[in-house]
């Protein structure tokens, strides 16, 4: 398949830096997260790649890794209130678009 992105390294960036992207969280939810993150596939859904494909087709990587994001911030509070017990407020617990770690995403995507 001719992709114009890189999901694989996508991927394994945003296990590693998702966590950290996360605001409105506490410390011991944060660890929780990245815990489960770099052991688990329990954050990933179809959508993501879509996102993350969706935003390359239209030649706007950074606009399909922030559409990631989002999905994948979802998915977190989804499985933290379903797996864990751990219901947090959606509307507070936002991705944080200023980081650094947003180009770190961007670049990880850009296919090779």
């Amino acid at each position: 398949m001719d992709e114009n992105y890189d999901w694989s390294s996508f991927y394994n960036a945003l296990c590693q830096h998702g966590p950290d992207l996360l605001m409105g969280i506490d410390a011991e939810t944060r660890e929780i997260i990245r815990d489960v993150a770099s052991t688990t596939d329990m954050f990933w859904s179809d959508g993501l790649q879509d996102c993350l494909a969706g935003g390359a087709a239209e030649d706007d990587q950074l606009g399909g890794v922030l559409s990631t994001l989002e999905l994948w911030r979802e998915n977190v509070l989804q499985a933290l209130d379903s797996d864990f017990g751990i219901e947090l407020d959606w509307h507070a617990v936002s991705i944080d678009t200023t980081s650094p770690l947003i180009a770190d995403l961007v670049e990880a995507a850009a296919a090779r």
